[in-house]
């Protein structure tokens, strides 16, 4: 149930944004201010999640915010790239999600500390697990690299900072993931022990995920996520993908030709614009986020855990953002209502 409202939720905010943008400039900025906080906010709120779900869910949370930067910028190259990010990192969400079910299925938990160290002789399920964080940074040749690259080109040609925080809110993630692949898999590092506070790994009222199973793993539940990424990886080395994606970015873009679609079927694009192939400044743009996640990644299991029991300002600041959202389902339906209400907020103030 929660999943269908996170998901009416992020479509209503994306029904919501294309609204504003094809309505004036200033709406476009709100939007895209709503968007950068909500990319930002998720990653972070990403980093803190030992429950992998819940971190998986807070990574997909935080591109969406991207996505949504690239839906505002309502341009033929931004949005040719938006679409192909969108496929990209789906294929990559999903082989995760399927991965931490294997997870699930085999131990009966997805607690990244419980399972420090417990699936070593599943080397081949970790060795994915990490190819699908790298994917979710946008490392080339991954299609979420390939529809990364256009969009923070055009988002840094509207604002020259925005490329930044998609590199951070695309790190981020991902260095989340593979601290947890690293634990889990390897045993890499000292054994994580939870903070202050931390010993509940779940929202409050939220399914606990800790079956009593330990059984051997099904061979679809590791082909599938295999194939995903392959896909994923096919989505970024296939150039006929991008031609027929920016004829429609264009069409959508052309108030002419999106009125003719709608009004007669078909649609006359004087010209569709040409969707960078890889180039040098996105092939840097995808190995950056991926460099990052790999540093802090390994810089955090590394790390000793800090035997002092008070939080830090810092942590004091994150808890509070953590129990904003309790796992309880009127969170969902609360915020929801929050965020078009805001949304609408803003476009209203521009009138």
């Amino acid at each position: 149930m929660n999943d269908w409202l996170i998901g009416a939720a992020l479509a209503s905010v994306v029904v919501a944004a294309t609204v504003a943008v094809l309505t004036r400039d200033p709406a476009r900025q709100a939007v895209v201010l709503a968007a950068l906080g909500l990319g930002l906010a998720g990653a972070l709120m990403c980093w803190q999640q030992r429950h992998l779900k819940r971190l998986l869910a807070f990574s997909t949370i935080s591109h969406v915010g991207l996505f949504l930067v690239g839906i505002a910028l309502l341009t033929p190259h931004g949005l040719t790239g938006t679409a192909v990010y969108v496929a990209g990192h789906g294929l990559a969400k999903a082989a995760l999600f399927g991965l931490t079910g294997a997870l699930l299925d085999r131990f009966g938990s997805v607690d990244e500390h419980g399972l420090y160290g417990r699936a070593r002789a599943m080397r081949p399920t970790g060795v994915l697990f990490v190819v699908g964080a790298l994917a979710l940074t946008g490392l080339p040749p991954f299609g979420t690299g390939l529809g990364k690259a256009p969009t923070e080109e055009d988002a840094g040609h509207w604002l020259p900072w925005l490329p930044a925080v998609f590199v951070v809110a695309s790190a981020a993630p991902g260095a989340a993931v593979l601290r947890a692949a690293l634990r889990i898999f390897w045993g890499a590092g000292p054994a994580p022990q939870a903070g202050p506070g931390e010993e509940e790994i779940t929202g409050e009222g939220e399914e606990p995920e800790i079956r009593a199973a330990e059984r051997p793993l099904p061979p679809a539940m590791l082909a599938v996520p295999g194939v995903l990424l392959l896909l994923a990886l096919l989505l970024g080395s296939l150039p006929a993908v991008v031609p027929a994606l920016a004829h429609g970015a264009a069409a959508f873009t052309d108030p002419e030709a999106y009125r003719a679609a709608v009004t007669a079927g078909t649609a006359t694009v004087s010209h569709a614009e040409e969707s960078a192939w890889w180039a040098a400044p996105g092939l840097a743009l995808g190995c950056l986020p991926a460099g990052l996640a790999v540093a802090l990644a390994l810089f955090t299991v590394s790390r000793r855990p800090d035997p002092r029991p008070a939080l830090r300002p810092a942590e004091r600041a994150v808890r509070g953002l953590r129990r904003l959202h309790s796992g309880h389902l009127g969170d969902y339906l609360a915020w929801l209502a929050l965020g078009i209400a805001v949304l609408c907020a803003a476009v209203a103030a521009q009138s």
